[in-house]
């Protein structure tokens, strides 16, 4: 099962094993890559280790240097020394604000709840 663009975020920071055989020169995109899910049931089945294995956010655009058979697990050596360095983000601390609300209640069929947090937000609801 193979990665898709939209969970590549959710397995950036998981081992980069090739889906696939893939020759030099082909920029390594999410297509090539192993889905993290099913890793731990082929490294116990002795197919390969991951030591030394580069990410998947390290890995992804990197054009690979030498031929590789599919469930080989890319290393340094195989994208010839070049990796891009991933950028760890750090938690931002988010700031509680107090929340200002009025709720008022209009011809009996409407509630208005108006919010201003930064911005002034309203909202009108039937009833």
């Amino acid at each position: 099962m193979l990665i898709t663009n939209e969970n590549i975020k959710e397995y950036a920071d998981r081992p980069a094993v090739f889906a696939i055989k893939i020759t030099a020169g082909t920029e390594i995109a999410v297509e090539h890559l192993e889905h993290p899910m099913f890793l731990d049931d082929m490294v116990s089945s002795n197919l390969f280790t991951l030591d030394k294995t580069l990410t998947i956010g390290q890995v992804i655009g990197v054009k690979v240097a030498k031929d590789c058979d599919a469930f080989t697990p890319v290393t340094e050596d195989i994208v010839g020394g070049v990796v891009k360095l991933t950028k760890k983000e750090e938690p931002v601390e988010e700031k509680i604000q107090e929340v200002q609300t009025e709720t008022t209640e209009q011809d009996g069929n409407t509630i208005i709840i108006s919010i201003k947090e930064g911005k002034d937000i309203y909202l009108e609801l039937p009833l």
